[in-house]
């Protein structure tokens, strides 16, 4: 049970106003929409919208008080609280939140998979504990806070998905959420435009593994990935598929249906997910849950009956076709994974491959390298589409079966087509590419 007053001792706060007695705070909300009674309202100002304009709103809603920019003038006289700045005192009072709480604590990030660990996690965890977690994918310095403010007194575990795209962030959610267990799913090319390369993503991700180290958490660790691998401080335990890690799957295959079968210390099971990427992330997960005392049949029995959807290696049916549709998210070394995911499922299939948003300099160079992998994979048809594949298919030299469509329109056409003969279909492109639509 937290009480206002316990919040409002948050360094950015300046002072509060119409705010008497023990008043309970149930939680808080940045979205008017969603308060719940008892919730804490933070008016953030937005691109096309201010929040301080919906005060009356959530104070119809018996909101506990809403935390407004110093400069508001509280005409209606409402239960406010002014700060220096209103982002900040969301991330101090979250944080502040988080240690008048007793869950155990687990921070993901990860270039790729995060949310899929996440998701798998929950999967399995929730079948023995009170779980909260990110929602969706919101990661970042508005999302961690919301997520911490969603801990309960009856929450066990809360599992926070931390995502960056500039230095310094993973440092700040890190100290926010503190975490009792860290998890680094893997380092890959995202968000290059500020990172460079991926000695400037290892520099950035490592930080929750340092501020682990500051508090003695529980560092899990692929050892799979070429910069993971060589961290040898704390406390450390490994998950992998190649050498000898303290976790491990084995009995590895691909089933004709194109999922992963494995074992788990004995006890087999099938990730009904495509390909392999996911199960490297099902590995990460339960690593994890082993360690909150999870047993192996109970993990591998929420793993036979995971589903990925949101865009994330989700299969649909469209016409007469099989479709899987990853378009929430693409980065070189995402799109490289599911290439090689699908083209070991069969060369039948037809992949619409879409722009990699946020590359800055090195994006030219990497549509170029993917396009050329596509095409030599030998797929049934590559479909190109956005402008930086149309420059690296005007730069490459391809197969005739790669075309590049200049148009949404032409590129649904030619999906409705292909559809409707049957043919199998992998999609993937960033989420700016609304990729997904090819389905409407």
């Amino acid at each position: 049970m937290v009480k206002l007053k316990d919040l409002t001792g948050a360094p950015s706060v300046v002072r509060y106003e119409n705010i008497e007695g023990d008043i309970i705070v149930t939680g808080g909300k940045t979205d008017s929409r969603q308060i719940a009674a008892g919730e804490i309202y933070f008016a953030l100002k937005g691109q096309n919208s201010d929040g301080h304009d919906f005060i009356q709103e959530t104070s119809g809603k018996m909101m506990s008080a809403a935390v407004v920019d110093v400069s508001y003038n509280n005409a209606g006289k409402y239960p406010v609280i002014y700060s220096e700045n209103v982002e900040r005192t969301l991330g101090e009072m979250a944080k502040i939140w988080r240690k008048l709480h007793h869950a155990v604590i687990i921070g993901i990030t990860g270039t790729n998979g995060k949310t899929t660990t996440k998701e798998i996690l929950v999967k399995i965890l929730t079948t023995k504990f009170s779980v909260v977690s990110t929602f969706k994918n919101y990661n970042n310095q508005i999302g961690v806070p919301l997520t911490l403010l969603s801990i309960k007194d009856d929450t066990e575990i809360a599992i926070v998905e931390i995502g960056t795209n500039h230095f310094g962030e993973i440092a700040y959610l890190s100290e926010i959420s503190d975490p009792d267990i860290g998890l680094i799913t893997n380092i890959g090319e995202g968000h290059l435009e500020f990172f460079r390369d991926k000695q400037g993503v290892y520099s950035e991700k490592k930080n929750l593994f340092e501020y682990m180290n500051k508090k003695d958490g529980k560092i899990f660790l692929n050892t799979d990935d070429e910069y993971l691998k060589n961290w040898h401080q704390g406390n450390i335990t490994t998950f992998g598929f190649e050498g000898s890690p303290d976790i491990k799957f084995e009995n590895v295959r691909i089933n004709p249906k194109g999922f992963p079968e494995f074992s788990f210390r004995g006890i087999g099971s099938v990730l009904p997910v495509p390909g392999m990427l996911n199960l490297k992330n099902a590995l990460a997960a339960a690593a994890v849950a082993s360690e909150l005392g999870m047993t192996p049949e109970e993990i591998s029995v929420s793993l036979g009956s995971f589903t990925s959807t949101d865009k994330r290696y989700e299969l649909a049916s469209c016409g007469n076709s099989q479709i899987i549709l990853d378009c929430y998210n693409a980065n070189p070394t995402s799109m490289d994974n599911f290439l090689k995911d699908v083209s070991s499922m069969g060369k039948d299939f037809a992949v619409i491959l879409g722009d990699m948003l946020e590359l800055g300099e090195t994006s030219a160079a990497s549509h170029y390298k993917i396009a050329g992998l596509a095409n030599d994979l030998g797929f049934a048809e590559v479909l190109l589409y956005g402008n930086e594949m149309k420059a690296a298919f005007e730069a490459g030299s391809y197969d005739k079966n790669v075309k590049f469509y200049g148009s949404f329109d032409s590129l649904r056409a030619r999906f409705k087509e292909l559809s409707e003969k049957g043919i199998r279909i992998a999609v993937k492109g960033s989420r700016g590419m609304k990729l997904e639509k090819l389905m409407e």
